[in-house]
C-alpha cells in the first residue's frame, strides 16, 4: 500500500487552533493544571498591560531539562490513549499550546531543573515568517527581561510561562489596562472555585497555594462545609470496568441560614438555581458543575442541591472530556444510574425549601399553611384552622364571629400572591421576615404564650417557631430573663 505525507501547514493550522474557544480564565486555568501535575505546591499568577502586557505563571514544581521541554512544546506531546498518572491533570498534550495560543501570539516557557535552566517559545512572526514548525530559543538578554524570571532563578525547579503580545485580550482597546483587568475579573473566582479541593488540602493533601497578582486565592467550596445547616447525604459508588464513580450529594442550607457571603459563593453570578446540579471532578479538578446533564430539568425545588462526582482519568474518552477540560458528558451506563440517584436526594431537598429550619425529616406538628388540592392537577394554600393558636382565638369568640374569622382567613389564602411569592424565591434573597431575628421570635413565642396558654416549650413546637430549631435555647432563655 501506497502512502504519501501529508504535513499540515503550520500557518493555517495553528491559526485554527487559538479559536478553540477558551475564555480566558478557562486557558490560565489549563496551565495551574501542568502546574499541579508538576507537583507544585505554589503557583503565582502575574498579569500587567501598562506598557507591555503579559500574563505570568510560574510555579516551584519539579521543572523540565531541555528536551522535556522541547518535547512539552510540541503539539500533541502525549497520546491521549496512553494510561497516565492517577494524579495528571493533562491528557491530549496540546493544553499548554492551545490555551497559550487563544490569547496570545508569543508565548516563552522556561524551566529549572538539577539546576539548568532552559527556555523554549512559540512565536507566531516566526512561524509566519519561516513557514515552518519551529521554536524559538530564548538567549539571556531576552531571558533576563521576562517577568517573575528572577523569582524562577531563586526557585530550586520549577517552571515560569509567558504571554506576549496579547492580541485576543488587549490588541486595538483604548485603554489596555482596563481592557485586560475586565476580562480577567472573573479570574480569581473561577481559580477559587475549579481548584478549591486543592487550595484546602483536602484528604490530607498539602494545599496547594495560588496567587493572582500576589493576592492569595481561597478555597471556594460550593457545599458550604462550614454551615451547620447543609445536608451531607448518603454517598453511592457506581462500578465500572475503568475505575470507581464517587457520588456525594449534598443539601445546602435554605436561604434563610445562608448570609450574602454563603449565597454568593454557592450560587456565584448564575444564582443557587442556576447552580443546582452534578458537580464533576477529574482528579479533584472541578471540570463541568451546575447541570443535571438534561436528566432533569433546572427546578426551584432542587436549587439547594449540589451532586459531587468524583472519576478518575481513566474515564476521559468514555467522558467525552474536551481539550479545554470544560466539557463532560457521563456515558450511558453511568448516566442511568445518576438518573435513578436522583429521586433520592429529591425529597429532602424539597423539604428544605418547603420547611426551612429543620435538618432532619419532618416533625408531628400543625403547620401554618397547608396545601388543598380541590381537584386533579389544581392546588391552593389556605390557614390551617386546626393550628393551635387559630383554635384558641376561635374558642373565645361568638359563633357569628367564628364564621368571620373562617371567611377572613378565607379571603387571605385566595389572595395569596403566588407569582411574586415565586419571583422573589428564584431571586435567592432574604425575606423580612423574623428569620434569625432574635427578637421578633421571642415576641412572637410571648404572643403565642398569651393567646394559647402553653409554656415555652410547647409554643417553640407551635409553627413557625419550630423551623428555628437553631435559636431555641436562645429564645428560651430571653423569655426567662425577661
Amino acid at each position: 500500500m501506497e502512502t504519501i505525507p501529508v504535513i499540515p501547514d503550520p500557518v493555517s493550522l495553528l491559526a485554527s487552533m487559538r479559536a478553540v474557544g477558551y475564555s480566558v480564565e478557562a486557558a490560565i486555568a489549563d496551565l495551574v493544571d501542568n502546574s499541579i501535575s508538576a507537583s507544585a505546591a505554589r503557583i503565582d499568577i502575574k498579569y500587567d498591560a501598562s506598557d507591555f502586557p503579559f500574563i505570568a505563571i510560574l510555579d516551584n514544581g519539579r521543572g523540565m531539562g531541555p528536551a522535556e521541554l522541547t518535547n512539552a512544546m510540541r503539539l500533541g506531546s502525549q497520546d491521549p490513549g496512553n494510561e497516565r498518572h492517577p494524579d495528571d491533570l493533562g491528557r491530549f498534550g496540546l493544553g499548554l499550546k492551545t490555551a497559550s495560543l487563544s490569547q496570545c501570539r508569543c508565548f516563552t516557557v522556561v524551566s529549572k531543573k538539577s539546576g539548568m535552566i532552559s527556555a523554549r517559545c512559540w512565536d507566531l512572526d516566526t512561524i509566519e515568517r519561516l513557514h515552518e514548525w519551529r521554536v524559538v530559543v530564548p538567549d539571556s538578554e531576552q531571558l533576563a527581561s521576562l517577568p517573575l524570571m528572577t523569582k524562577l532563578e531563586q526557585c530550586e525547579s520549577g517552571t515560569l510561562v509567558v504571554w506576549q503580545d496579547l492580541d485576543r485580550l488587549v490588541a486595538g482597546a483604548r485603554n489596555p489596562q482596563q481592557e485586560m483587568t475586565t476580562k480577567l475579573s472573573p479570574l480569581f473566582e473561577h481559580l477559587a472555585l475549579v481548584f478549591h479541593r486543592y487550595s484546602a488540602g483536602e484528604g490530607g493533601n498539602t494545599a496547594i497555594e495560588i496567587y493572582v497578582n500576589s493576592r492569595k486565592v481561597p478555597a471556594r467550596d460550593p457545599y458550604l462545609r462550614g454551615n451547620s445547616f447543609r445536608q451531607p447525604l448518603e454517598g453511592q459508588v457506581i462500578r465500572h470496568e475503568r475505575g470507581d464513580v464517587l457520588v456525594t450529594p449534598v443539601i445546602l442550607p435554605p436561604v434563610s441560614h445562608l448570609n450574602a457571603d454563603e449565597i454568593e459563593v454557592a450560587g456565584g453570578r448564575d444564582g443557587l438555581r442556576g447552580t443546582q446540579g452534578f458537580y464533576v471532578y477529574r482528579n479533584r479538578r472541578l471540570v463541568i458543575w451546575g447541570t443535571w446533564f438534561r436528566l432533569v430539568p433546572k427546578d426551584e425545588f432542587y436549587k439547594l442541591t449540589r451532586v459531587q462526582v468524583d472519576i478518575p482519568n481513566s474515564f476521559d474518552d468514555l467522558w467525552a472530556l474536551d481539550i479545554k477540560k470544560s466539557a463532560a458528558y457521563p456515558p450511558d451506563a453511568i448516566r442511568a444510574r445518576l438518573k435513578d440517584l436522583i429521586p433520592h436526594f429529591a425529597g429532602v431537598s424539597r423539604r428544605t425549601i418547603t420547611h426551612p429550619g429543620r435538618k432532619t425529616g419532618p416533625k408531628d406538628f400543625t403547620a401554618l399553611w397547608q396545601r388543598i388540592e380541590p381537584t386533579h392537577g389544581a392546588f391552593r394554600y389556605e390557614i390551617n384552622s386546626e393550628h393551635p393558636a387559630v383554635k384558641a382565638l376561635s374558642s373565645r369568640l361568638t359563633p357569628a364571629d367564628q364564621g368571620s374569622l373562617q371567611a377572613l382567613l378565607g379571603l387571605v389564602g385566595d389572595s395569596l400572591p403566588f407569582e411574586s411569592i415565586y419571583a422573589d424565591m428564584s431571586s435567592d434573597t432574604h425575606s423580612s421576615n423574623s428569620a434569625g431575628n432574635l427578637a421578633a421570635l421571642v415576641e412572637m413565642a410571648e404572643e403565642l404564650m398569651t393567646l394559647t396558654g402553653f409554656d415555652v416549650d410547647q409554643v417553640l413546637q407551635i409553627d413557625p417557631l419550630i423551623r428555628y430549631e437553631h435559636l431555641h435555647s436562645k429564645i428560651k432563655a430571653e423569655l426567662t430573663i425577661g
